[in-house]
C-alpha cells in the first residue's frame, strides 16, 4: 500500500478516536491522552515500516572481522543516510552502505538490528555520500549488470564503476585475506544513442563523438580541460558539451 494511502488510513483512524473520546476528556486528564493518542500513532508506523517494500531482500552476514581492508564505498563502513528508489517507491532517510565485493545496496531495517540486501534488479537508483548511482539490469554494449555511479545525465550519460576483489596471501602468521580494488583506475563509460562505450583518455572521448570532434577539441582547449587528474571531471564537462551542441 503506497504511504499516502497509510496517511490518510491514520490521519481518518486518529479522529475517530478524538471525536469518540473528546466528549469525555476533561483538563485533567489531557496529558494521559495526548500520550494515548501518540501511543496509537507509533504502534501504526511501526506496523507501516514492517510492511514496507524497503525491507524485501535478503539477509546481508557481515565480513570477518580478520579480514583486512573495506569492502565498502570510499572505505567506509559505518552506516550513512541515503535514499533510494525501490520496487518503483521512492524512500528517503534510510541507512545504507553499498558492498563494493558483491555490488549490493544494504539497508538497515527499522529495528536497528537487521541489516538487509535490497533485491538489485529492484533497484533503480540510490543517492549516498553525495553521490548518484544507478542499475543496469541487463549486459549492454559491453556493460555488465551492476551499479554504476552516474557523472552526468542528459541526452548521453558518463558513468563510473569501481569495484573490490578478496585477496589471500600466505604469511608466516598464517593465511591473510584482504579487500583490493579490481582496477586501480575506475572503469568509465559513456552511453550514446543507448550503446555504452568505455573510455580511457581525451582521445577514446573524442572517438565517441566523430560528428562533432572538431568542436570538442576547441572546447577543451578553450577552457583548458585537463584529462590528467581531473579525468571525471573532463569528463562530465565535454558530454554535457556535446549534448548542448546536439540537443
Amino acid at each position: 500500500m503506497p504511504k499516502r494511502c497509510y496517511s490518510k488510513i491514520l490521519c481518518c483512524f486518529v479522529i475517530a478516536l478524538a471525536c469518540k473520546t473528546a466528549s469525555a476528556q476533561s483538563a485533567t486528564d489531557s496529558a494521559r491522552y495526548d500520550a494515548a493518542i501518540n501511543g496509537v500513532v507509533n504502534h501504526f508506523y511501526q506496523g507501516v515500516a514492517e510492511q514496507s517494500r524497503l525491507y524485501n531482500g535478503y539477509v546481508y552476514d557481515s565480513y570477518d572481522s580478520s579480514i583486512k581492508g573495506s569492502a565498502y564505498l570510499d572505505d567506509i563502513d559505518a552506516w550513512r543516510t541515503g535514499s533510494v528508489v525501490y520496487d518503483g517507491e521512492d524512500f528517503e532517510n534510510v541507512s545504507m552502505i553499498y558492498d563494493l565485493y558483491t555490488d549490493q545496496l544494504v539497508v538497515m531495517l527499522f529495528n536497528h538490528a537487521s541489516p538487509i540486501a535490497l533485491v538489485p534488479e529492484k533497484v533503480a537508483s540510490f543517492d549516498l555520500h553525495d553521490r548518484h548511482f544507478i542499475r543496469i539490469n541487463a549486459n549492454n554494449g559491453g556493460v555488465k549488470a551492476g551499479f554504476y555511479e552516474q557523472l552526468y545525465a542528459g541526452h548521453s550519460q558518463a558513468i563510473k564503476k569501481v569495484e573490490k576483489t578478496l585477496k589471500s596471501t600466505s604469511a608466516s602468521t598464517g593465511r591473510e585475506r584482504f579487500f583490493v580494488l579490481v582496477h586501480e583506475v575506475p572503469d568509465y563509460y559513456i552511453k550514446k544513442n543507448g550503446t555504452y562505450y568505455k573510455v580511457t583518455s581525451q582521445g577514446t572521448v573524442l572517438d565517441v563523438f566523430p560528428d562533432k570532434k572538431k568542436e570538442l577539441k576547441q572546447y577543451i582547449k578553450d577552457k583548458h580541460i585537463q584529462f590528467d587528474g581531473l579525468f571525471e571531471q573532463a569528463l562530465s564537462s565535454v558530454v554535457s558539451y556535446y549534448d548542448s551542441l546536439t540537443n
